[in-house]
């Protein structure tokens, strides 16, 4: 698997944590809260405009993707090759590669979102905490 670190806003990441999707249709945007525990409440958006699609799995199953030792030292990827996209492409019947959409993957300490999408998430800090640290060690 080929992957690519994301360049993002986020200083530090530890014990990261998906905390909530928001899947809007119109117009097309997803929103993935995150809660990156850099030693303070610190959450984002990480949005992508316009997704074809996205999938969350407990890191569980993605087995495959944890052989990459990248994938295990870090959290916000682009997958260039190897992942949920190629697989598609190749049963056939799926689009989304021929017509330029690439996938990302965004990992926490129990879920991750693959996303395909033609341009990279924006990232947001918000204003108020999606999901307070104190309650970290009760999701473990």
């Amino acid at each position: 698997m080929e992957t690519r670190i994301l360049t993002t806003p986020i200083a530090q990441l530890r014990n990261p944590v998906v905390a909530g999707l928001d899947f809007r249709i119109k117009p097309p945007q997803l929103l993935i809260y995150y809660h990156s525990d850099g030693g303070k409440d610190i959450d984002y958006d990480i949005v992508f405009d316009n997704p074809r699609g996205f999938k969350c799995l407990d890191e569980g199953d993605m087995i495959n993707y944890w052989e990459n030792p990248l994938l295990v030292d870090n959290w916000l990827f682009e997958i260039l090759s190897g992942g949920w996209l190629d697989m598609e492409d190749s049963a056939g019947g799926f689009s989304s590669k021929a017509l330029g959409f690439r996938e990302f993957l965004i990992t926490g300490m129990d879920d991750c979102i693959s996303v395909l999408s033609q341009q990279e998430p924006r990232f947001v800090q918000r204003p108020n905490p999606v999901l307070n640290s104190a309650l970290l060690p009760l999701l473990r």
